[in-house]
């Protein structure tokens, strides 16, 4: 018969075991969208070179290391994630609107409000686009045109605030 103690300790043995064990890149795919920094770089690097997505989902982490890359200013790897994401699926509005972002911290406005224009395109009421499509387009001097979609943005999200 076994001692309480040794039976304690087996089920954490166990337990251990299947948290160890459990799907590494499920894992690194969850850390890639909820986190920032390094560690979502760093888990969304894992995830893609896991062979395990595809498609739609391969491109979204793509898009969230993208991200994670224009936030650390290396712009350039950032807009080379982004590219990869919106080949893997041109109908990723939110790999458009970030890339626009990436144009807009270079000062390419022209290249930021044509990924602006195609995000809103594939989502019409894609708040955040016509924000940042405005600022761009405020930053080129066209007062006009930006007022116009901020108020499009607030329009689609109240209380939008930048």
């Amino acid at each position: 018969m076994r001692s309480p103690t040794w039976t304690a300790l087996s089920f954490i043995m166990v337990v251990m075991a299947f948290g160890v064990c459990r799907p590494a890149a499920a894992d690194d795919r969850e850390t890639c969208k909820d986190s920032s920094g390094e560690a979502a770089i760093d888990a969304c690097s894992s995830a893609i070179t896991s062979k395990k997505f595809k498609g739609s989902t391969l491109s979204l982490l793509y898009t969230n290391r993208g991200v994670e890359y224009v936030v650390k200013e290396d712009v350039d790897r950032g807009i080379a994630d982004l590219n990869q994401a919106i080949k893997l699926d041109p109908k990723n509005s939110l790999a458009f609107n970030n890339r626009g972002n990436a144009y807009s911290a270079k000062r390419e406005f022209d290249r930021a409000i044509a990924d602006y224009d195609q995000a809103i395109k594939l989502n019409p009421k894609y708040a955040a686009a016509f924000y940042n499509r405005g600022i761009a387009k405020q930053k080129k001097g066209d007062m006009e045109g930006s007022e116009a979609d901020i108020a499009q943005a607030k329009q689609l999200q109240p209380g939008m605030r930048p």
